[in-house]
């Protein structure tokens, strides 16, 4: 059984208080370096099934990093829209079908000659001009569901923080 009371916690926080203030903040930088890729991970995986996207299309597009002189945490994604190409579209009778995405009437699939290759439409009854289409852009899915991500990101600093914090504190303290 285990049990603890607010003695533990004050106990705790002046043992903290008493340390030296590199070793606090080396301690604080290591735990909030493994936060950050934490919240990554996390990121990642509740897109997945959100977007309907295989994980690591948008695991390419998200980066963690600790900014250790600015003990500045951050998870940035920055993404273009995906394209359908990118998807698995198959080219069929009737346009291109895309796993999870559906099937798109009169679109086909064009190599440039730049080597680019994507899913593309007609604008109109003519043969010029053609658009390329495209998938989901993780970055908006975001700035759509702010609420969603920002409860994530506090239940990964509650659940992680400090624990890892208490973890790396006691691999740079000596052993007694």
């Amino acid at each position: 059984m285990f049990q603890a009371d607010a003695s533990d916690f004050l106990h705790l926080s002046r043992a903290i208080a008493k340390l030296p203030d590199e070793i606090k903040a080396k301690a604080f930088a290591r735990a909030a370096s493994r936060v950050s890729e934490t919240a990554r991970s996390r990121l990642i995986k509740r897109q997945a099934p959100r977007l309907k996207l295989p994980q690591h299309l948008i695991r390419e597009r998200t980066t963690a990093k600790f900014n250790a002189g600015g003990n500045t945490a951050e998870v940035v994604q920055r993404s273009n829209w995906i394209s359908l190409y990118k998807l698995g579209a198959r080219q069929n009778a009737k346009g291109v079908a895309v796993r999870a995405r559906g099937s798109y009437r009169h679109a086909f699939i064009a190599k440039m000659a730049s080597g680019h290759a994507g899913v593309m439409m007609r604008e109109g009854s003519e043969r010029l001009p053609i658009r390329e289409l495209f998938g989901p852009n993780p970055a908006h899915d975001i700035t759509n569901n702010e609420s969603v991500y920002l409860k994530l990101l506090a239940e990964v600093i509650e659940e992680t923080l400090m624990p890892r914090f208490l973890h790396e504190l006691g691999r740079l303290l000596p052993s007694a």
